[in-house]
């Protein structure tokens, strides 16, 4: 794409290492759902916004407990998502979860979180599907052969300004079994104005640059999220601290970035009082963290890393941090590199550390 600078968002063999080679998504998914047991049905369906879905690994974990907790009630979820790859992963979870939870009405969109809340649809095309059958077998087949579709409507282009990547062309697609039509009638989008404007249930996972200042990230992710919580409803915010290893090693390679420096808790809590009126007595926050760790085979052998192990744990660690390829590319990575990642490895205790901040709106 010419001279665009690659971050670690757009980097596709950064994140499926980060993803193959962690347990985030499933300690994420696992942490997500001791809320979801303590949830409550405000309206007609339990309502999930996923703010980025990625591959799909936490939601449709998240559908298992949800489905535990709400085994007959109608569940609706929407996803933001922009990278067909990650589309494609996240239809191939879904069969199951359709068989599981027959009620399930399941949305994807690459439209952002202001248009959806104020329910801008400007541009933006409708697509539903109808799933047949009664198996996840039949289901499976449904999702994956979706490819062209998503294909054909999930198109990105570059914003030269800001070299963000943005969808061409809006779509939101519903997914829906057809058997389950008429009992959720209610829930089927007939147009773009019927989507749900408010959830109970909202992630945001690593959804923000962290080296944007608390003021952006407040304008593009956590203000429109939090106006999209229901009464009681549950907004869950994570990202990566930096108080772990990674500061470490990163301050090794790169000792003039500082990729951790717009992460506090208490400054985005700041920083959002500042921007929402009588915000303590509106919502609740609650700060808290949680651990994950790099999955290597190597960890239980006295000798050194493999070069594919370690390599596998520096793209882990750039992926935390959010180095760009342009910055990485200033790192010759070679075998005594990569001696260098297992030397260093070896005395640390690998575990990753995200914060997570949990907002429960109290009043509207």
């Amino acid at each position: 794409m010419g001279a665009k600078k690659a971050d670690f968002f757009d980097s596709r063999d950064k994140y499926l290492s980060f993803v193959n080679s962690t347990n985030e998504k499933s300690k994420i998914a696992f942490e997500l759902a001791k809320y979801i047991k303590k949830s409550k049905i405000t309206k007609d369906a339990f309502r999930i916004f996923d703010a980025g879905t990625g591959d799909g690994s936490v939601i449709s974990t998240l559908l298992s407990a949800a489905h535990e907790k709400f085994p007959e009630d109608p569940i609706i979820v929407v996803g933001k998502e922009i990278s067909i790859d990650d589309i494609n992963s996240l239809l191939a979870f879904l069969g199951y979860r359709f068989y599981e939870h027959k009620n399930l009405v399941f949305c994807i969109t690459n439209a952002s979180y202001k248009d959806i809340h104020e329910k801008e649809f400007k541009d933006c095309k409708l697509i539903k599907k109808e799933l047949s059958g009664n198996s996840s077998f039949s289901f499976n087949q449904q999702l994956m052969n979706m490819s062209d579709v998503i294909k054909k409507n999930w198109e990105i282009k570059e914003d030269t300004s800001s070299t963000i990547l943005r969808p061409k062309h809006k779509s939101f697609m519903v997914i829906y079994r057809k058997d389950q039509k008429i009992p959720l009638i209610h829930l089927i989008p007939k147009k773009l104005t019927d989507v749900p404007k408010v959830y109970d249930f909202i992630i945001a996972s690593q959804a923000f640059r962290l080296r944007s200042p608390y003021q952006r990230t407040l304008n593009l992710v956590l203000l429109p999220l939090i106006r999209m919580l229901d009464l009681k409803g549950q907004l869950f915010f994570i990202y990566s601290s930096g108080n772990d290893f990674t500061k470490k090693i990163l301050k090794q390679f790169f000792p003039k970035i500082n990729p951790f420096q717009f992460n506090d808790p208490k400054a985005f809590i700041k920083t959002i009082s500042q921007n929402i009126p009588e915000f303590s007595k509106k919502y609740k926050v609650n700060i808290s963290s949680f651990f994950f760790s790099f999955l290597n085979i190597s960890l239980s052998s006295k000798r050194k890393f493999s070069p594919m192990n370690s390599l596998g744990l520096w793209n882990a660690i750039t992926y935390v941090g959010q180095i760009s390829e342009n910055e990485q590319n200033k790192i010759n990575i070679n075998v005594k590199f990569l001696d260098k990642i297992s030397s260093s490895a070896k005395k640390l205790s690998l575990n990753f550390k995200d914060n997570m901040m949990r907002f429960e709106k109290k009043i509207k």
